[in-house]
């Protein structure tokens, strides 16, 4: 799974529509520390503007940015706390490249639902991949995870963060990973990932191990088998 994998299903999951969009049951409460200070900021007159600086986009993708925008701008000024209507609002200004503004979209989302893990992973993304904050990405995704821990997504976005942002990565990127494993034991979304790292950092022998443990789980995976035969022919 890529760096960004996580992200971009949970958008084009709300970019279907707020009609059939849900995530979890969540209960409303406050935020603390960098989040909350940040929040301070934010009024719904500001986060319900829409800024396009996004200079690629096509005219007819501007107008479909700009019509979604405007459908849930009205559902917000009529429902100021739907939740999924504020993720969809987060994941258009994202989508015209208003990094800043999808950041204070879903820090206003997390407010409104803290136990939720959605927005907090859109915030990890955004910090870590286009606002080049890494430190407040880790955060973000831990606490993703602490309100969803049963999600092995939401631990391999913290391995990925590690590995693309973090000076010592790799070592965190590996261990974040086992102990993923640990936890979701005979995933093969987990155990896949890992084996390419290995192979990736040429660590043969855990590669090996890890290898077949994907082959064994999925018999009908035959890049799997390639690359274990291909580390298998270095030994």
């Amino acid at each position: 799974m890529s760096k960004k994998t996580l992200i971009l299903s949970a958008a084009v999951i709300l970019l279907l529509g707020l009609a059939g969009a849900g995530f979890y049951a969540y209960k409303k409460g406050f935020l603390s520390g960098f989040f909350a200070s940040e929040e301070k900021k934010l009024t719904p007159e500001k986060l319900l503007t829409l800024e396009i600086k996004n200079s690629a986009l096509t005219p007819e993708q501007v107008e479909s940015f700009k019509e979604r925008f405007n459908n849930a701008k009205e559902t917000l000024q009529k429902d100021p706390n739907n939740f999924n209507a504020w993720l969809f609002l987060g994941v258009i200004k994202k989508g015209v490249g208003d990094y800043e503004g999808a950041r204070d979209v879903f820090l206003h989302a997390a407010d409104l639902r803290p136990q939720s893990s959605t927005p907090f992973a859109n915030l990890a993304d955004l910090y870590a991949y286009f606002l080049n904050e890494p430190q407040k990405a880790e955060e973000s995704i831990k606490k993703a995870i602490a309100n969803d821990s049963k999600d092995y997504s939401l631990y391999l976005a913290l391995a990925d963060i590690y590995r693309y942002k973090f000076p010592d990565g790799e070592q965190k990127y590996e261990k974040t990973m086992l102990e993923a494993n640990n936890l979701f034991p005979d995933n093969v979304n987990l155990i896949g990932p890992l084996a390419l790292f290995y192979r990736q950092t040429n660590q043969v022998e855990k590669a090996i191990e890890w290898y077949e443990k994907l082959v064994k789980l999925s018999p009908d995976n035959q890049l799997a088998k390639e690359d274990l035969a291909e580390l298998k022919a270095k030994k």
